[in-house]
């Protein structure tokens, strides 16, 4: 298993929400392995004999290979070639992500595959597990494992919908760097995204941190003497006129406003959200995980993040604002476990009259016995049972 590499801190331990429950409780024998985030790994984590590995160590240094200034070269040019072609000009960030892309799939490709060669046919594993298909170290990997023809599967790291494009294909087979299997979190997912693989091999398997920390917190909830309600951002500037109206409009003595910024906003906040009112709390840290935040809330608002899919773990209304991308949470409206709201008054009104649907049972977004069905998963696929 290849990790989910970014880890926030938990107690003494840095811990990942994806893949640390199941590393922890894989019943087969297996090796785990992280890659570092942002140029680093994060340690201590809670799986012991954890494996790093990093598929970029000595790339670039062999004889022959690109100077800085070539590679500073092709970039420029193969960027041109784009923007020739598609008639567009890229910002400063667009061409920041497609030199990266360049990096991985054209000029350093044939090494990181032979790095990833390495590892796995040391290991020699019947299956791999990792996340996020679709970057680029991972599509590598996935195009190195199909010329090794081993298996792989990947976790799900959020919640995906027919609107996520990663994930959504005119038809079957039409990128050949897909995993062999998905796992998802429930039947309702699965149904209801345009799969680039076959239906059979998305596996319905459920969120296995989720139901640890949603059984885990519940049980240990505390009363408080406010309504909290909690923002979750998701580096959308529309959410601060929401947050406004509500702390100019409720009586802040009964009220408390948390906004859980995201975690590319920590050190920028101020530079995006520039009116913020002086009445809220924010959290811009990652001290506590997000389950920390949503057990501890009455009221949870937002626009599109995987937070309010997982909010649903526990007994709060959920608001959806209708902004650009909130299209992505619609299977949470269709499943009417959140509402949709069209402005700050609506909200305001919907708080006031606490019109909401507080999740009795979130089965249709999060399959029950994650670890069980994940464990089944992987026996299915290597063939022992």
């Amino acid at each position: 298993m290849f990790t989910f590499n970014r880890r926030a801190k938990k107690g003494r331990l840095f811990a990942s929400s994806v893949t640390d429950e199941i590393a922890l409780n894989l019943e087969l024998s297996h090796c785990v392995v992280e890659a570092p985030c942002k140029g680093r790994y994060y340690r201590p984590v809670p799986i012991k004999k954890i494996k790093y590995f990093d598929v970029w160590e000595g790339i670039g240094k062999n004889p022959g290979s690109y100077t800085p200034i070539s590679r500073g070269k092709l970039h420029k040019q193969i960027l041109q070639i784009f923007e020739k072609e598609f008639s567009i000009t890229f910002t400063k960030e667009e061409k920041t992500i497609l030199i990266t892309n360049i990096n991985y799939f054209i000029m350093f490709r044939e090494e990181l595959m032979a790095n990833y060669s390495k590892i796995l046919k040391k290991i020699n594993p019947r299956l791999v597990l990792y996340t996020t298909s679709y970057i680029g170290e991972w599509v590598v990997l996935t195009e190195t494992l199909k010329q090794l023809k081993i298996p792989c599967a990947e976790i799900l790291h959020g919640y995906v919908d027919k609107h996520y494009l990663p994930y959504n294909y005119l038809k079957v087979g039409i990128n050949d760097a897909q995993p062999d299997y998905i796992f998802v979190y429930s039947q309702l997912q699965k149904e209801n995204v345009n799969w680039g693989i076959s239906l059979d091999n998305i596996r319905v398997a459920g969120y296995p941190e989720g139901e640890r920390r949603a059984a885990e917190l519940l049980a240990d909830s505390r009363n408080r003497d406010s309504i909290r309600i909690t923002f979750i951002s998701s580096m959308a500037p529309a959410i601060e006129k929401y947050i406004n109206i509500l702390a100019d409009n409720l009586d802040m003595k009964k009220y408390e406003i948390l906004f859980k910024l995201h975690p590319n906003e920590y050190t920028s906040w101020r530079e995006i959200y520039t009116s913020l009112s002086d009445k809220i709390q924010i959290i811009d840290h990652n001290e506590n995980d997000i389950h920390h935040y949503l057990v501890s809330s009455d009221i949870i608002v937002g626009i599109n993040s995987t937070a309010l899919y997982e909010a649903t773990f526990y007994p709060a209304n959920i608001y959806i604002l209708k902004e650009d991308s909130y299209e992505n949470m619609e299977l949470l409206i269709r499943s009417e476990t959140a509402f949709l709201v069209e402005d700050g008054r609506q909200l305001l009104s919907f708080i006031l009259q606490n019109k909401g649907n507080s999740c009795k049972s979130n089965e249709n977004i999060y399959k029950r016995n994650s670890i069980s069905n994940i464990n089944s998963e992987i026996r299915n696929i290597i063939g022992l049972e």
